[in-house]
C-alpha cells in the first residue's frame, strides 16, 4: 500500500460516512486529491478524459464542499471533465451551487438499529412468508467461520454462473472474502451446503454497517437471503451499532430532483439507464428492499461538470463500473 492510499484509508476511517466510500479498499487505479485548506481528500478514477470522483469527499461534516472545490480545480487543471458518482444531498447541493448539473439516481434504505424491528402486521407479511419458507426448508443462519471458506467460494461461483449477464470485473464486483478480516460475514446453510451469504462492511464514522454483498445460489431455498438480512440487523443492533444500510435502489424517487435540468439529463442518459435496468433489474431490487421496511431512504446523486452529459462521459463511467 503506497503512502497516498494509506492516508486515504486513514481519512476513510475518520470521515467515511457514505457507505460506498469503502469501495476505496478494493483494487482499482485510484488517484487522490488531498485538500490543503482543510483535512480531507477526494478519490477518483481517470478514464477517457473524465475524472470520475467516487462518493462524497472524505472530510469532516460541513467541509466536504471545500474539499470538492479543491479537487475540481485540480481535475480541471488537468483538462478533465468531472463526473461525481453516488454522493449524498450535502455534496449534491454544493455541486449544484457551483454550476454542476445534478441528477438524483436512486435511494438507499437505512435502518436505525436501536428502533428497527422486523415489520409486523400487513406491512411485514411478505417478509414473514419468506422467513417461514426458509425455516420450513431447514435454513439456518450463523456467523462465518474460516472453515466455511471453500463452501462460500463454491456458492459465489454458483451465483455467478446463474447470472443473466457477465459478472462485474471492476471494483464493484461481488467480493465477499476480499479483506474478510475487516468484515462481518453471515452464511445460510441447508443440509450442510452454503445456500446464501451476506458480507457486511463497517462504517466506523457512523457506528454502522453496510450490507454490501448479498448472494444466493440460483436454487437456494426461498427466504434464505431474507433470513440473512434479519439475522445481521439483529446482531448489529444487539452489539450497539447505530445504523445499517443496504444497496441503493436505482431510479427510486427519481421524480424528485434538486436540479430543474434533470429531465433533460434523464433523456440524455436514457440509453444507459435502459441498459442497466434490463441488465440488473432495478425495479425488482426496489421491491426486495421494501419488504424490510427500512427506517428511511437516503437520496443519492450524480453531479457533472460541464453540466451536459456527453457520450464520452457515459462511456467512461460504464467502462469503469
Amino acid at each position: 500500500m503506497n503512502a497516498s492510499h494509506a492516508r486515504a484509508e486513514e481519512l476513510l476511517i475518520r470521515f467515511g460516512r457514505n457507505p460506498f466510500s469503502f469501495c476505496l479498499r478494493y483494487d482499482a487505479p485510484w488517484q487522490y486529491v488531498f485538500a490543503e485548506a482543510v483535512d480531507g481528500a477526494v478519490a477518483y478514477l481517470e478514464q477517457n478524459g473524465v475524472g470520475v470522483v467516487w462518493a462524497d469527499p472524505l472530510a469532516a461534516e460541513g467541509t466536504a464542499g471545500a474539499v470538492l472545490d479543491e479537487a475540481a480545480a485540480v481535475l480541471r487543471g488537468r483538462k478533465l471533465r468531472i463526473c461525481v458518482l453516488l454522493v449524498r444531498a450535502e455534496t449534491a447541493e454544493h455541486a449544484l451551487d457551483r454550476g454542476y448539473s445534478v441528477l438524483k439516481v436512486g435511494e438507499q434504505p437505512f435502518f436505525s438499529l436501536p428502533e428497527w424491528r422486523p415489520p409486523r402486521g400487513d406491512p411485514g407479511k411478505h417478509l414473514r412468508w419468506c422467513l417461514n419458507k426458509a425455516a420450513r426448508a431447514g435454513v439456518s443462519v450463523r456467523a462465518y467461520e474460516p472453515s466455511d471458506e471453500e463452501a462460500v467460494r463454491a456458492a459465489v461461483t454458483a451465483w455467478e454462473a446463474g447470472l443473466a449477464h457477465r459478472a462485474a470485473s471492476s471494483f464493484l464486483r461481488a467480493s465477499p472474502l476480499t479483506r474478510a478480516s475487516e468484515k462481518r460475514l453471515f452464511v445460510a446453510r441447508c443440509d450442510g451446503r452454503v445456500e446464501a451469504l451476506l458480507a457486511c462492511t463497517p462504517v466506523p464514522a457512523e457506528n454502522g454497517w453496510f450490507l454490501e454483498d448479498l448472494l444466493r445460489r440460483p436454487d437456494a431455498p426461498m427466504g434464505a437471503t431474507e433470513a440473512l438480512v434479519v439475522e445481521a440487523l439483529g446482531a448489529f443492533a444487539a452489539e450497539g451499532a447505530a445504523r445499517a444500510w443496504m444497496d441503493v435502489a436505482p431510479l427510486r424517487g427519481s421524480e424528485e430532483q434538486l436540479d430543474g435540468r434533470a429531465r433533460v439529463l434523464f433523456r440524455a442518459a436514457a440509453p444507459a439507464i435502459s441498459f442497466f435496468d434490463s441488465r440488473y433489474r432495478f425495479r425488482a431490487l426496489t421491491t426486495y428492499l421494501d419488504k424490510f421496511q427500512p427506517t428511511g431512504w437516503a437520496p443519492y446523486y450524480v453531479a457533472l461538470n460541464p453540466p451536459l452529459p456527453s457520450i464520452g462521459v457515459i462511456r467512461a463511467v460504464s467502462t469503469l463500473l
